[in-house]
């Protein structure tokens, strides 16, 4: 026999005390939601603490308890919707709440429609929260079971919900249903506690996978430009260029290099120079494809790598790139600063073995020669000839 009351009373304790947990645990970084889940918690232990207190609650009470479990919901939309970067109008909380308190102060005499309302109401908007979990983006991790488990826990305890809502109408008396509640109903009960209980495991589930997301980018990723580092590339490169091998494919090595960026640090600072890099990397990220890899390979140089592009192609490209840099000044801050760019490219020789190193050094040599010939231009140095463009 399932005691509706101690139930309740158990979610109310473990909310409240989870939240502590999230508190604490966060800090003074409560991001990505946080601060809504624990807001959420506190919400729907006060609710179910009002239904736990009484045999039977009062109308008054009972509409302050809805308005409370409406708004932890709604709460809950605004922690998922944080975390994906996104927001939940604050008049949807106040539209909520009074949507399931005005009712549910009118229905108060009637306890089967009471009930019938409640599970309605609830169970849609719990629907309405797995519909937003579905939507949440994968981590750069790649995994996303803590949105299946969101989606999943949901989507049981608005059938739960649903389902309670349905069933009281078959019952004689609601109420006594209500404190002593059949094996069906009380399995029902456990199921939408569960659920509920379950939910902010599966946020903490989020939480966890965005961090494991957000030390991949870190480990991966330069986090000033979000091109690759320069490590990463060389992870992939030996591999792609053993496939570019076996397909008898060609390869190309474009290596782009600011001109003067030293005086343009020294005139402006470094979170100008900083702001230049970004868009520099911006400009040659709208020139390539998305199956070519951009990398801050140095202070101020970028390497892309092309698979299937040939040296001659990999010229156009990087002609496009000097191109787009040198016809528009930057505007930064209120300065405006005209930057050049000098460019090296090569390409896999057809004939005997390639490596990435040999590929690398004959791109440095082109861009070497680049510098040499006054900077702002393209040099290519493939099957041991020179070409500038």
């Amino acid at each position: 026999m399932i005691d509706v009351r101690s139930l309740l009373v158990l979610v109310a304790v473990a909310d409240v005390m989870v939240s502590i947990v999230l508190w604490l645990g966060a800090g003074r970084r409560l991001r990505h939601g946080v601060a809504w889940w624990i807001a959420s918690l506190i919400a729907r232990a006060l609710a179910v603490s009002i239904l736990a207190s009484g045999v039977q609650p009062q109308a008054g009470a009972l509409a302050v308890a809805a308005a409370m479990l409406a708004l932890s919901m709604t709460l809950q939309g605004s922690a998922l919707l944080a975390f994906d970067s996104r927001h939940l109008p604050a008049w949807v909380h106040s539209a909520v709440m009074a949507g399931a308190a005005v009712p549910f102060a009118l229905l108060a005499a009637d306890a089967a429609n009471t009930v019938l309302f409640g599970g309605l109401v609830f169970g849609t908007l719990l629907l309405a929260l797995a519909a937003i979990a579905l939507q949440i983006r994968a981590p750069a991790s790649g995994r996303a079971r803590g949105r299946g488990v969101m989606v999943a826990t949901f989507v049981i305890g608005a059938v739960a919900f649903y389902v309670r809502g349905v069933a009281v109408t078959m019952t004689a008396d609601p109420l006594q249903a209500f404190l002593t509640p059949s094996p069906f109903q009380g399995a029902i009960f456990v199921t939408a506690a569960a659920a509920a209980l379950l939910a902010t495991f599966a946020f903490l589930l989020l939480q966890k996978e965005r961090a494991e997301g957000e030390s991949v980018r870190l480990a991966t990723m330069d986090p000033l430009t979000g091109a690759y580092n320069r490590r990463t590339f060389h992870e992939i490169a030996e591999r792609e260029l053993s496939r570019i091998r076996r397909a008898d494919q060609p390869l190309s090595i474009i290596i782009v290099d600011l001109d003067h960026f030293r005086p343009i640090n020294e005139r402006y600072g470094i979170r100008v120079g900083d702001q230049v890099l970004q868009k520099i990397a911006d400009i040659v990220r709208g020139a390539l494809r998305k199956e070519d890899m951009l990398v801050r390979y140095g202070g101020e140089e970028f390497l892309m790598m092309l698979p299937d592009v040939p040296g001659p192609g990999a010229v156009v490209v990087a002609g496009r790139i000097r191109k787009a840099v040198e016809a528009e000044p930057l505007r930064i801050e209120g300065h405006v600063i005209p930057v050049t760019v000098s460019v090296g490219v090569s390409a896999r020789l057809d004939e005997g073995p390639e490596s990435i190193e040999n590929l690398l050094a004959r791109a440095d040599d082109a861009l070497a020669l680049a510098k040499q010939r006054g900077r702002n231009r393209v040099v290519a140095l493939s099957l041991g000839r020179s070409i500038a463009a």
